[in-house]
């Protein structure tokens, strides 16, 4: 009876462990921005930020963080990509002069992520991208 118990809860254990495994995963990256950029109507000031997504499929949150201040959370969508070589981001110069940020990639990792931001397709033009070598 004891034994029974004993490789119920094993099992129980291996099956909650296994579980978590599957569970959709919070990734996180660097990114450093050499401009100022908006990202969905904040902008943010050049400096390096904390990018954290997390979600299953292409679809994804993004959250960018300044230190332990979250300062923007965007829809974005995970896109395959070749292997990058660096790290950085590209941005969409808008009819403001503004620079809007669209896509963050890191080194090492064959996706990208595309920013779902609205602003970037309203009179976009391709901008300014930056690497963090």
């Amino acid at each position: 009876m004891k034994l029974s118990r004993n490789l119920f809860s094993v099992a129980l254990a291996s099956l909650l462990l296994g579980a978590s495994a599957f569970a959709a995963p919070t990734t996180k990256g660097t990114l450093k921005l050499f401009e100022p950029v908006t990202v969905q109507g904040k902008q943010l000031a050049p400096g390096q930020y904390t990018v954290e997504w997390n979600g299953e499929g292409p679809n994804v949150q993004l959250s960018i963080a300044s230190g332990k201040n979250a300062v923007a959370n965007v829809p974005a969508r995970v896109v395959p990509s070749a292997k990058n070589a660096t790290s950085g981001y590209s941005s969409t110069k808008q009819q403001d002069g503004s620079n809007s940020l669209t896509n963050v990639f890191f080194q090492g990792k064959t996706f990208e992520l595309q920013i779902a931001d609205q602003s970037a397709t309203q009179g976009a033009q391709p901008g300014a991208s930056g690497s963090n070598q």
